[in-house]
């Protein structure tokens, strides 16, 4: 509730400096405009700086918690977060990134790895039940005639593609699974960095979490 209350302040005051930025001569001919612009950006940067500090968001300002931490430095592993569908014989399938829009990849593994283990076992099994619906529907999507969407529906294939490149797998209807889902897992993958760079090094596999449908 008090971060609730702050962040309001916060956006208050901010909405205000940015009007009497633009506004405020008009209205009061003997304000100095630059110092009024100054100001705003002023508070623009602190009220950035207080979200990502007390890593907490404060509408419109984020904390952005997507690429915090620090990858460690004896091993140079790098944890990275797989979500794999289950058919009913049990075989796991790579999801299109596409299912989990309007969420990037990126975004997704971040509020998994900082909240969704946090989380107590009931409350995981409705994320995994809502993502296990998520890329169910994905799935029939891409395999129907209308095909599974751009991320975004006004720019189509002109959309532009996130920091990553993740492969748009479903865009082929011969690699979308013919089944449905009836579970998923979620594996944390991890590779020495130096050993891939010169030759395809093992991966280290974690099975983290595991939903079926019930």
């Amino acid at each position: 509730m008090k971060t609730n209350l702050a962040s309001a302040i916060c956006f208050v005051a901010w909405v205000a400096s940015g009007l009497m930025a633009t506004f405020g001569q008009r209205l009061l001919p003997g304000l100095n405009r630059r110092r009024l612009v100054t100001a705003f950006l002023c508070l623009s940067l602190f009220v950035s700086s207080l979200a990502g500090f007390s890593q907490h968001d404060m509408w419109p300002f984020s904390s952005w918690k997507m690429m915090t931490g620090l990858t460690p430095p004896a091993t140079r592993a790098l944890p990275t977060l797989s979500i794999l569908g289950i058919d009913s014989s049990g075989n796991e399938h790579e999801i299109d990134f596409r299912a989990w829009t309007p969420l990037s990849p990126e975004e997704l593994n971040s509020w998994l790895r900082h909240n969704f283990f946090e989380l107590d076992s009931e409350a995981r099994d409705r994320v995994g039940n809502y993502l296990l619906a998520r890329s169910n529907y994905a799935r029939e999507r891409a395999l129907s005639s209308r095909g599974l969407a751009y991320t975004n529906r006004w720019l189509g294939p002109f959309t532009a593609p996130t920091h990553l490149l993740h492969p748009a797998m479903w865009s082929d209807e011969e690699k979308v699974p013919r089944t449905p889902f009836v579970g998923l897992r979620i594996y944390e993958d991890s590779w020495d960095l130096e050993k891939r760079r010169v030759k395809d090094g093992p991966i280290t596999r974690v099975r983290t979490f595991e939903y079926f449908s019930r």
